[in-house]
């Protein structure tokens, strides 16, 4: 009878998002639905509610780790990546749009190479500092997370960054990082940073374009500045 009942409330929650879309359930309900595809039985609505209680929202939730994720009864192993894997995948979704299924994406304007940083930085909630490497016509070659630190700190080596860049035999180079505070300015020690790469860089023939810094799912481009 108990297992009927949770399958009569999944099929009620499934026609409320065909009648009026997901968007406009409740916030516990959306994070069940999301709970079908990795849970097909059980009481998904109370793990759910649980997981919103315990973590305070559903970002929350999809930004906690797996350890934690793990501390709440019912939520097996398989279930805390599958929640800690949605932000990243929501990266995913940004570049795939950014790219238009056109194949290696081309950053070739600041709003192209902005967007494309932001996505890197779905669900960080620590300081983390990526490069992204492109060839000759501005398309991506690939990206590499140089440090992750705290949520204050990302310490950078230039000799990483230089060897980096002339492994992935780049042209250009883009430098982003995020500032989990929420300030979107630079700090004295992103202007440094961005001056001596740039210096190193340009010893190797290659150029660096920018570095962007992401807040509060915003972007700044220090070259503009």
């Amino acid at each position: 009878m108990d297992g009927k009942l949770h399958q009569g409330h999944r099929s009620r929650i499934d026609a409320k998002v065909r009648v009026s879309g997901l968007e406009f359930l409740e916030e516990h309900e959306q994070l069940e639905r999301l709970l079908f595809a990795v849970m097909p039985r059980g009481n998904t609505n109370e793990l759910a509610k649980m997981l919103i209680n315990e973590f305070g929202s559903f970002y929350n939730v999809l930004t906690a780790d797996v350890s934690q994720l793990k501390r709440i009864e019912g939520v097996g192993h398989r279930t805390a990546e599958f929640l800690h894997d949605m932000m990243p995948l929501l990266g995913i979704v940004e570049r795939s749009v950014i790219s238009q299924g056109k194949g290696k994406t081309i950053l070739d304007t600041t709003e192209k190479v902005g967007d494309y940083a932001k996505s890197l930085f779905n669900g960080k909630l620590v300081e983390n500092l990526y490069m992204i490497s492109l060839n000759s016509h501005r398309g991506i070659i690939c990206f590499d997370k140089i440090s992750e630190g705290t949520s204050h700190v990302a310490a950078a080596s230039i000799h990483t960054i230089s060897k980096r860049a002339l492994l992935n035999e780049a042209s250009y180079v883009v430098l982003a990082h995020n500032h989990p505070g929420g300030k979107l300015e630079p700090s004295v020690a992103d202007i440094s940073l961005t001056r001596e790469v740039k210096l190193a860089l340009d010893t190797l023939d290659i150029k660096l374009i920018d570095h962007i810094i992401v807040a509060c799912g915003k972007w700044l481009s220090l070259m503009d500045r």
